[in-house]
């Protein structure tokens, strides 16, 4: 491939690419452990977007060159010499079938940033949760009804939020760990999750957000200036 070439998002297909995408990260995770059987290390996630779609970029500890702090959200970089592959289940954050990984010849670069938009969501409706699969991926958003007490379970931190749309079908968020210990929202804010998981729990389907997921409280978006107008019209 033409090392200088720009590829779009919505054009990458499972390969090694020396070309670039120019994208803009949209968030990053912290920096957490995984573990397979007798394996461990740590890695990161990222969202990244141009203006032809999305995908999660994942960073393994051995190929971070200290990427990590260079990252900063809002930002827009050229990312080469990275491989995609088909999504991994434990990582899948968005629709977007397959995930980019950094690899040791992956070249980060700051660019100018263009077109390229500044968020990306694709909200489904509470009513529409029920509807996934098992560890399915949600853009969601609601207005805060119930913030649940700080309880731990099995050794995690929880914390039940319980979101409201306007087709009035509540549906329980649990946050966990650094997710639930540091939630600082209240009932009648806007919360914004991106890449929750929807997840079978005691007969219903609920949304799981962990270190994988970018929660927001009252961003200033048009969905959320949206919902609680609606919310306070009532």
């Amino acid at each position: 491939m033409n090392s200088n070439a720009i590829i779009p998002i919505c054009s990458l297909t499972p390969g090694i690419y020396s070309s670039s995408i120019k994208a803009r990260v949209i968030w990053k995770s912290e920096i957490t452990q995984w573990s397979t059987g007798t394996k461990t290390g740590i890695v990161y996630i990222m969202h990244l977007l141009d203006e032809s779609g999305e995908i999660t970029g994942i960073v393994f500890a051995d190929y971070d060159n200290g990427f990590y702090d260079q990252i900063q959200p809002g930002l827009v970089y050229h990312i080469s010499g990275f491989e995609v592959e088909k999504a991994i289940s434990s990582y899948k954050v968005s629709d977007n079938p397959y995930q980019l990984f950094f690899r040791p010849n992956t070249v980060l670069q700051l660019s100018a940033c263009g077109q390229i938009p500044r968020e990306k969501y694709n909200f489904l409706p509470l009513l529409k949760v029920s509807s996934k699969a098992d560890e399915d991926p949600v853009d969601a958003i609601g207005i805060c009804t119930e913030v649940g007490r700080l309880e731990e379970r099995g050794g995690y931190f929880i914390r039940e939020i319980l979101l409201v749309d306007p087709d009035n079908h509540p549906v329980m968020l649990n946050l966990w760990q650094k997710e639930a210990v540091n939630f600082v929202g209240q009932p009648t804010d806007v919360i914004v999750v991106k890449g929750a998981r929807a997840r079978f729990h005691n007969n219903e389907m609920k949304l799981n957000a962990s270190w994988y997921t970018n929660v927001q409280i009252n961003p200033d978006i048009p969905d959320a200036t949206d919902l609680l107008a609606w919310y306070n019209n009532q």
